[in-house]
């Protein structure tokens, strides 16, 4: 499977600027690129795994780490969603507040809330996943810098692929986007820099 990963992904720099004053300008990261400003997002309606309406917002409280992608995907998703789930159990081994993880599929004609559920049941049921409509779904990525296409099918046909961003975007604790885990993830090196940012 292709993946979508934008040339301005490759010209971030660390620009250590803060979530929320000065604390993130404090802090090296070795994986973690951080944003010159945290940036405030839409109030998009969002569906969750539950089939409740949520959005975005509802995020706020505690750090947010999202990977957009869908069910069907025979690779990056089940190898990033694995990786998480091993990031979240480090992170509770070593008595650390755990950020919120996010699924949000890329795929609402296949992905209805009775198959995310299932879907990220596997992975950490405490695990979040949400879909979108079409037009939600483009707003939210844009704003984010997720680039992804779904594969032209025929209505009613549900073998298609989706090419999608493979990077992981991060949250602060008011659902701002402050920073971007591009390719590679290696769980050792993202668990450390979680670790100093939840702190």
């Amino acid at each position: 499977m292709r993946l979508f990963l934008p040339v301005f992904f490759l010209l971030f720099t660390v620009a250590c600027q803060n979530d929320n004053g000065d604390r993130l300008q404090e802090l090296e990261f070795e994986s973690l690129k951080v944003f010159p400003q945290p940036l405030a997002l839409e109030n998009l309606e969002l569906i969750s795994k539950n089939g409740e309406t949520v959005s975005i917002k509802d995020l706020a409280g505690q750090y947010s780490v999202l990977f957009f992608g869908f069910t069907h995907c025979p690779d990056i998703c089940p190898t990033t969603l694995l990786d998480m789930q091993k990031i979240n159990k480090k992170l509770e081994q070593n008595n650390q507040v755990t950020p919120n993880f996010v699924f949000i599929s890329v795929d609402p004609e296949r992905d209805t809330p009775e198959v995310l559920k299932e879907y990220i049941a596997y992975f950490n049921p405490d695990f979040k996943a949400y879909t979108a409509d079409p037009e939600n779904l483009k707003k939210l990525a844009a704003t984010l810098g997720v680039a992804y296409q779904v594969e032209d099918h025929k209505p009613g046909d549900k073998a298609y692929q989706v090419d999608h961003t493979a990077a992981w975007f991060v949250l602060n604790k008011e659902a701002q986007r402050v920073g971007i885990f591009t390719t590679p993830h290696e769980v050792d090196v993202i668990t450390a820099d979680l670790q100093k940012l939840v702190q």
